[in-house]
């Protein structure tokens, strides 16, 4: 008790006061013969030095302390994270829930939105409430014609716009194509140009990094198989940002086959005013660093585990391009 100050035993008592017995500030100040002003000065002291701490205990409860972590590191103007849950599926659902309330709640209501297809975004349009942005237009970002019978694409933005309720903007190509020589005449067909044009102009853009493992999305769909993704991580991808393939740095790694790429270009992600990147699961750790590091989200919607993980990585600090 010898080093314990007066000032200490101050915030103590009128910690003590107000938490345990729930005294209002007018009346911890006429016990301590002092002002609410200088109780409220005490309490807030408490806060700051230790004495209260304040835990919200909720499994949906936000984790604020990662989330200042990677605004400090990466220069993202917001970061959402929340617990992951008891099982991948749980987690994921809840990561699409926290979007999907973040996509609502813009305001002013976006027009348009850009809108990566895949099973992320899939989720967050699953999440959405009827109603939520009426008259909206979704527009895809990057072609997807599925050629393996799976329907990430119409799944993602179909469910958006129905919920709106809005209108769709397809990009009518596929993401890859055989050649750059393809690449070139689709990226300047009309319908194609008009589309990309229209999802670099959205002031929102929702995306999810994509891992270069075997659960790619661009795996399942058909576009590409596992030898070629295998190839691409030894060429040193981490994963695809819109389909386009990059490095640690965030960098495009392969530009024959990014000529080969039906998409919007990825620089729009870093002017885009709200480019939400939304990420859950342990195989996207890499790819979502990459991402940070390279400026390419505004936001980013996340669990605690990928959280941790992506700042508990070595590289570099901040983001290189913002």
């Amino acid at each position: 008790m010898s080093n314990t100050s007066e000032a200490e035993l101050s915030m103590l008592r009128a910690a003590e006061l107000y938490y345990y017995e729930s005294l209002t500030h007018a009346q911890i100040a006429e016990q301590l013969g002092t002002s609410r002003w200088t109780v409220g000065r005490l309490l807030d002291r408490a806060r700051e030095v230790g004495i209260v701490r304040i835990n919200i205990e909720h499994p949906l409860a936000r984790h604020h302390h990662l989330e200042l972590q990677l605004r400090e590191r990466f220069g993202v103007r917001d970061a959402i994270v929340v617990p992951s849950q008891s099982d991948s599926e749980a987690t994921a659902d809840a990561v699409s829930h926290a979007a999907a309330e973040l996509l609502a709640s813009l305001r002013p209501r976006p027009a348009s939105v850009g809108v990566s297809w895949g099973r992320t975004t899939s989720r967050v349009a699953a999440q959405l409430a009827n109603g939520w942005n009426r008259g909206v237009t979704v527009v895809q970002t990057n072609g997807g014609l599925s050629v393996a019978g799976t329907d990430h694409v119409g799944q993602a933005l179909r469910t958006m716009a129905e919920r709106g309720p809005g209108q769709v903007r397809l990009m009518p190509a596929p993401t890859i194509v055989s050649s750059a020589g393809l690449g070139r005449a689709l990226r300047a067909e009309p319908s194609v140009a008009g589309a990309i044009q229209a999802a670099e102009q959205s002031r929102v853009i929702v995306f999810s990094p994509g891992s270069a493992t075997a659960t790619s999305v661009l795996v399942d769909s058909g576009y590409l198989t596992l030898a070629e993704v295998q190839g691409l991580t030894g060429r040193g991808v981490v994963g695809d940002l819109l389909s386009h393939f990059v490095d640690a740095n965030g960098d495009i790694v392969d530009a024959e086959l990014d000529e080969r790429t039906i998409s919007m270009d990825l620089g729009a992600l870093r002017t885009c005013p709200h480019s939400i990147a939304v990420v859950t699961g342990a195989e996207k750790v890499a790819v979502t660093r990459a991402m940070l590091t390279g400026g390419y989200c505004r936001t980013l919607v996340t669990d605690a585990e990928v959280a941790t993980a992506v700042l508990a990585t070595t590289g570099p600090e901040t983001s290189n391009h913002q």
